[in-house]
């Protein structure tokens, strides 16, 4: 059956790409290696296409025409330009596929033993509903996807072995093309021991590699700026969280964002990370199972991007899942006395309230006027079942402790 769905989620894919728009962001790359063959400056021809653009209609398929990439990846474009279109194509959109076949394998490793009865049957799905909702984003061939596949897999000996070397080598790479995913340095630091000084190293020398192109190319890493804030101000591609959201609200009404965006990112960014410190330090003195904490740590330390996207949550569309899965069976926990039931909810129950929940959104996205909003209820819903799941183990703990009222001691003891 496996096998199977697989088969019919690469044929549904192979189909959607005939039969529709494919590649819009591998676009970018394409039209900056042709660029960067004709001697043109990419940052400046983006920019004069945005300045040239009046029609609104045609705002958000201009936007992505930006090369948004920074000054040092301009050498590796130079260098894939010597070789022939057709060849490059090939080899990029099959390290995404390998890219998403890696996040797949590392997302299903966070699931315990009963759980890895019934996930890989949902894995053939999760490329169709990145966040678990439905978007055909993995056609959009983002350089992410191969990104965060280096980087999940990088992370799994770091959550099993302590060994987070290539975490942080991936990381650091992956900070050449996204600035943002230098965020992604807290996973260590809420699950490993003694992380702290090689994360805040590593972020160091993401920094370093920003202002060093600032001091190498200062006209190109201006322009490299300026593009960033055209992005926002015609394409207005804030995202899709909180930050994201409160962005796209401001835009729409003709209001400034940058400092109330900054505001935003503060306080829910502060929120989470106290979150996620509280968590960890539950889960180093051992009163927090690590099996628990594993996905919700990784999802945590993904919310701490200003600028969440959808191929972001693509990346953790898995954890997602078994956190949603864990939350609602802590919240269908039937209580005896106060105390929880060991046996829990039928998984029939669960299955039909699990099904409702994941319907609800995606049904919600067919009426709503964007796809924006519904996502971000999707994400704080995830977020509060996180909490949940969480705290549910003490509450188990607690309840398997019977109380003096209840116990039945034996005449022979007595």
């Amino acid at each position: 059956m496996v096998a199977l769905f697989s088969v019919a989620a690469v044929a549904a894919v192979t189909l959607m790409a005939i039969t529709g728009p494919v590649g819009w962001d591998a676009q970018i790359c394409r039209k900056t290696i042709q660029s960067l063959r004709q001697g043109a400056d990419p940052y400046a021809a983006g920019i004069a296409e945005q300045h040239a653009v009046q029609n609104p209609g045609a705002r958000q398929t201009q936007a992505r025409s930006l090369y948004a990439y920074p000054p040092l990846t301009l050498p590796l474009l130079r260098l894939l330009g010597r070789f022939p279109s057709r060849l490059i194509a090939f080899l990029f959109w099959a390290a995404l596929a390998g890219g998403l076949l890696l996040q797949l394998s590392a997302g299903f490793r966070m699931a315990n033993e009963d759980e890895r009865r019934w996930l890989p049957f949902l894995l053939p799905a999760v490329a169709f509903f990145p966040g678990l909702v439905a978007d055909d984003a993995v056609l959009s061939g983002n350089l992410a996807y191969i990104l965060y596949g280096l980087i999940l897999t990088a992370a799994v000996p770091g959550w099993k072995r302590g060994r987070w070397y290539w975490f942080y080598l991936a990381v650091l790479a992956a900070s050449v093309f996204k600035a943002p995913m230098l965020t992604l340095l807290a996973f260590p630091v809420l699950l490993g021991k003694r992380q702290r000084y090689p994360a805040a190293g590593t972020a160091a020398a993401g920094l370093l590699l920003i202002a060093a192109q600032a001091r190498i190319w200062p006209d190109l890493f201006r322009e490299y700026l300026a593009t960033i804030h055209v992005m926002f101000d015609v394409g207005h591609d804030f995202g899709y969280g909180p930050v994201g959201v409160l962005g796209q609200g401001l835009w729409n009404q003709g209001l400034p964002y940058s400092s109330e965006t900054t505001m935003m990112y503060l306080a829910f960014a502060g929120t989470v990370g106290l979150l996620l410190l509280f968590f960890s330090y539950q889960a180093r003195e051992e009163m927090l199972s690590r099996d628990l904490w594993l996905p919700v740590a990784l999802f945590g330390t993904f919310l701490l991007n200003p600028r969440i996207m959808k191929y972001d949550m693509a990346a953790i569309t898995i954890p997602m899942l078994l956190i949603a899965s864990r939350g609602l069976r802590a919240l269908l926990q039937k209580r005896s006395n106060g105390y929880p039931e060991v046996n829990g909810p039928s998984n029939h129950r669960l299955i039909l309230i699990g099904a409702a929940c994941f319907l609800v959104p995606n049904l919600l996205t067919v009426f709503a006027p964007a796809w924006w909003p519904v996502e971000l209820l999707v994400l704080l819903s995830i977020l509060a079942l996180s909490v949940r799941s969480l705290v549910r183990p003490q509450a188990e703990v607690q309840g398997l402790a019977i109380p003096a009222d209840m116990v039945v001691v034996p005449e022979e003891i007595a």
